[in-house]
């Protein structure tokens, strides 16, 4: 399989149908910060139809490494699953069908090395905040669409300046960004 070809197909089918899948430019920050931090275990809540995941399936694999994706949609859900079997990386992906702020508790703490937050915006504090037990030590959260929904995460900023926990915002692509921020 071509999976260069299938993703640029799986862009355009994601563009045609208003499925919210993460930018090329983010696609290849995600996967230095992948490279670049040595991830092995990685968590992605948002799955969508799966774009990002085998984006950030490719490098995980050539680290070694493994993933854990929540998606709360079935339709999402369910074609994630098969673009995923599609593209080979089943054997390196896991995809969970539920509402994260259920699904998450039931996680293994200080299990993952990178935590990916691209799921409903006016939720990322729950997310941050269920999800922060289980991030190990050193390890990272990357938050998408920071800057274009900043309107919808205005409680998760307020979070962030009251708790005093240092983030970095990086302009990814012409108009939206990420958060990085770091467990210590």
């Amino acid at each position: 399989m071509d999976i260069q070809q299938f993703l640029l197909d799986l862009r355009a089918h994601g563009l045609a149908n208003t499925i919210p899948n993460i930018s090329d430019e983010n696609a290849r920050f995600l996967k230095d910060m992948i490279h670049i931090g040595g991830v092995k275990n990685l968590l992605e809540i948002g799955t969508a139809n799966g774009y990002s995941t085998i984006h950030l399936c490719m490098a995980l694999r050539e680290n070694g490494g493994k993933m854990t994706s929540i998606d709360y949609s079935l339709p999402s859900y369910n074609e994630a699953v098969e673009n995923i079997k599609q593209t080979g990386m089943d054997d390196i992906a896991t995809l969970i069908f539920g509402n994260a702020l259920i699904e998450l508790p039931k996680l293994p703490k200080e299990s993952f090395d990178m935590i990916f937050i691209d799921g409903q915006k006016k939720r990322t504090i729950d997310f941050f905040e269920l999800s922060y037990p289980l991030l190990k030590s050193g390890g990272f959260f990357i938050i998408d669409d920071v800057i274009k929904f900043s309107e919808k995460m205005s409680s998760f900023y307020e979070f962030l300046a009251e708790k005093k926990i240092a983030h970095s915002i990086l302009q990814i692509d012409a108009d939206d960004g990420v958060m990085l921020i770091v467990k210590r």
